[in-house]
């Protein structure tokens, strides 16, 4: 999913991807608008990396966690001001790479020109939230790269 923000026309929504196909929604048409951060930590959350994953956060992106955890969590916020997200000291980060794949599409001529192929290209983007940032051309090569990186569940170094 990716916001838009467009000025001509005026714009503002979001681009969800179904994987066969992409749709754009107007920001109007959205009833629950979504928290990227909060998903990305409900991720963590399920391996019980909570904790690792806001050391990792800058204060910019810990701020936008903590709103978007009380917009959807309002009257626990109220109740329970310790349940929202923190960091605590001396909390070690684990690393988590996230795969994301990529194809570049274009049209190029044969050699004497007399067809016109699509091409593909591959590229898979490695991101972790320590700064690791990669592109590879092969998945089995993101794959490798990624069991380098990431730290085992239950281990934090």
């Amino acid at each position: 999913m990716k916001v838009i923000y467009r000025s001509r026309p005026a714009f503002f929504g979001y681009l969800v991807d179904f994987g066969d196909h992409q749709r754009e929604l107007a920001g109007t048409d959205v009833v629950e608008p979504p928290r990227l951060l909060l998903e990305e930590y409900r991720k963590w959350q399920d391996d019980y990396l909570g904790w690792e994953y806001i050391a990792l956060l800058d204060d910019a992106r810990l701020v936008q966690l903590r709103m978007e955890w009380c917009e959807v969590n309002k009257m626990l916020a109220g109740l329970r001001p310790d349940w929202i997200p923190h960091r605590r000291e001396g909390v070690q980060p684990v690393h988590r790479v996230t795969i994301t794949k990529t194809t570049d599409r274009y049209e190029a001529f044969s050699s004497n020109g007399a067809h016109l192929r699509l091409r593909e290209r591959h590229y898979w983007w490695l991101r972790c939230p320590c700064g690791l940032h990669e592109v590879v051309e092969s998945s089995k090569a993101a794959r490798r790269r990624k069991g380098e990186h990431d730290t085992p569940l239950g281990e934090v170094e």
